[in-house]
C-alpha cells in the first residue's frame, strides 16, 4: 500500500492552501520566482510534511482520527467474527513473519508533496493467501503499528498520533471481505476478475475512509484528497501484479517471503536517495529564498524596497479585478532629511528613517504592504481600503510620527493618499497620491518648516 504522510502515520492534515483569495497573500506570492519554484516544485511542502510527526493534533483532527481508529479495529474484529476465523486457523509464526515484514516495508517512505508513499502492497497481497482473508485487517493494523512504535521510541512521531495510524489502515478491509465472501485460498489465474475487484474494493475503502478523516478532521477539501491519491492508486496498481505473482510461491512456503524483502530494501535505497535530493533542494531553496527575500527589502529598515514595491504593484494589479475590491495608496515624504543628515549627520538621519518605517509598520493592518521607496520616501499599500478609511489612516500616521522623537527632536513627514476601485488603474492611483504628497511638501520646503532640519532646535 501506497501512502501518502497526509494520511498517514505521520499526518495531521495541516496542508499549505494553495488558493490566495485575497491581495495581501498575492502579494507574498509575488517574492517567489520561478527559480525558486523550479526548486521548491520538487517536492513544495515536503518541509511541512516532515514536522508533522513531532507537532500535536488539534482536537478536532486528534477526535476523528480516534473514532476513525476504533472504527476500523472494530470493522476488523466484525470480519474475524462475520466469517468465523478460528485461532486454529491461523499460523502464528507466519502471522509473526508477516507482520513484521509489514512493519518494515511501512517504512519505506517515497517523498512526495505533503506526504510519502510506501509500497507495503508487495507484502499485503501474499498475505491475503497465507493467512485467512478476513484476518488480514487486524494483522495490517497490528503492523502499522508496530512500524509507528519505532518513530515513537525514537522521538519522531507523539504516542497522540497513533491512532491517525491506525486510521489510515481501511485499504486493507476491501480486498480481504471481497477475497473471504469469494472464499479464495489460494492464488490462481483463473480468479483475476475476483482480484480485479479485490483491488478496486481496496481504492474504493482507501478513498471513502480518506476523504471522510481527512474533510472533517482536517479541513483539507475532497478535491485535494484525491488529488494525493492519484499517485497512491497508480503505485499500487503497478505494484499488485507484482505482489500476486509472489503469492503463487509464497502461500505453499511463507518463507519464501524472505526472498521478495530485497526489493523492498532496494526501493529503500531509491527512496534514501530521493530524500538526500530532496534534502539538497531544499538547502538550496531555502538560500535562495534568503537572497530573494534580501534583494527586495531595504537593508536599514526591514520593509520592501523599490523593487518589492513595484512587484507588489503589478501584483495587486492583476488581483483587484478578481477580488472586486478597492486599494488605498498612501505616500509619504520625511521633510527636511538632506538638512537633517548635514546637520546632525547621516546616523542622525538613519535614525530618523528607521523611526518612521517603524511607525508605519506598528500603524497600518497586518496585510498592507509598507515599502522604502527612496532614500527619505515610504509608500502604504492597502487592499481593500476605501478612501475614509485612507484619510483616517493618514490622519493617525500624522498624530503618530508627531509624537516620535529623534534625539529628542521631532519626526514631520508629509504625505498624501489615493483610492481605486478593483477596476481602477493602481498605478495611476500611486502617481495620485504621490502628486498629493507633493503638492503638501512643497509649502513645507519653502518655509523650511521642518523641526528635525530646524538649526535653532539643533543648537
Amino acid at each position: 500500500m501506497i501512502r501518502p504522510k497526509v494520511f498517514a502515520r505521520s499526518a495531521d492534515g495541516a496542508t499549505v492552501s494553495t488558493i490566495r483569495t485575497s491581495v495581501d497573500e498575492s502579494v507574498r506570492a509575488v517574492l517567489q520566482s520561478p527559480l525558486e519554484d523550479d526548486v521548491a516544485g520538487l517536492d513544495p511542502l515536503v518541509e511541512e510534511s516532515r514536522s508533522r510527526p513531532s507537532s500535536a493534533l488539534s482536537r478536532r483532527a486528534g477526535l476523528v482520527s480516534t473514532l476513525s481508529a476504533a472504527g476500523y479495529a472494530l470493522a476488523a474484529l466484525a470480519m474475524v467474527l462475520g466469517f468465523d476465523v478460528r485461532l486454529a486457523d491461523i499460523n502464528w509464526s507466519w502471522a509473526a513473519l508477516f507482520i513484521v515484514a509489514y512493519a518494515a516495508v511501512s517504512r519505506v517512505e517515497f517523498e512526495i508533496g505533503t506526504g510519502a508513499v510506501v509500497p507495503t502492497e508487495i507484502v499485503l497481497v501474499p498475505m491475503l493467501f497465507v493467512l485467512p482473508p478476513a484476518a488480514v485487517p487486524l494483522a495490517v493494523g497490528a503492523a502499522y503499528l508496530l512500524g509507528a512504535s519505532v518513530d515513537v521510541v525514537m522521538g519522531q512521531l507523539r504516542p497522540q498520533r497513533l491512532p491517525v495510524v491506525l486510521s489510515t489502515c481501511w485499504h486493507a478491509i476491501g480486498p480481504a471481505l471481497v477475497l473471504a465472501a469469494a472464499g479464495l485460498t489460494r492464488p490462481s489465474w483463473h480468479d483475476l476478475p475476483i482480484y480485479a475487484a479485490a483491488l478496486a474494493a481496496q481504492f474504493a475503502f482507501d478513498a471513502a475512509s480518506s476523504i471522510a478523516r481527512e474533510s472533517v478532521g482536517f479541513g483539507v477539501s475532497p478535491a485535494r484528497v484525491i488529488g494525493f491519491l492519484q499517485p497512491v492508486f497508480l503505485v499500487d496498481l503497478l505494484l499488485a501484479p507484482v505482489g500476486l505473482l509472489a503469492a503463487f510461491a509464497i502461500a505453499p512456503n511463507p518463507l519464501a517471503l524472505l526472498a521478495l524483502l530485497p526489493l523492498a530494501g532496494l526501493l529503500w535505497v531509491f527512496a534514501r536517495d530521493r530524500r538526500a535530493r530532496i534534502d539538497q533542494a531544499l538547502a538550496l531553496t531555502v538560500a535562495y529564498r534568503g537572497a530573494s527575500d534580501e534583494a527586495r527589502h531595504d537593508a536599514l529598515t526591514g520593509v520592501l524596497n523599490r523593487l518589492g514595491w513595484e512587484e507588489t504593484i503589478a501584483e495587486a494589479e492583476e488581483h483587484l479585478p478578481a477580488s472586486g475590491e478597492r486599494a488605498s495608496v498612501i505616500m509619504l515624504d520625511v521633510d527636511g532629511l538632506k538638512q537633517a543628515n548635514d546637520v546632525h549627520g547621516h546616523d542622525f538621519g538613519d535614525a530618523v528613517i528607521r523611526s518612521v518605517a517603524h511607525v508605519l509598520s506598528r500603524s497600518v493592518r497586518e496585510h498592507d504592504v509598507v515599502a522604502r521607496i527612496g532614500g527619505d520616501e515610504f509608500a502604504i499599500l492597502m487592499p481593500g481600503c476605501g478612501e475614509q478609511d485612507c484619510q483616517m489612516t493618514m490622519r493617525r500616521l500624522t498624530e503618530t510620527l508627531g509624537r516620535q522623537r529623534v534625539a529628542s527632536l521631532p519626526i514631520s513627514a508629509s504625505m498624501g493618499g489615493a483610492t481605486c476601485s478593483s477596476v481602477g488603474n493602481l498605478r495611476h492611483t500611486v502617481r495620485r497620491a504621490d502628486a498629493r504628497m507633493y503638492q503638501l511638501k512643497r509649502p513645507s520646503r519653502d518655509a523650511v518648516a521642518s523641526p528635525v532640519v530646524d538649526r535653532r532646535v539643533a543648537r
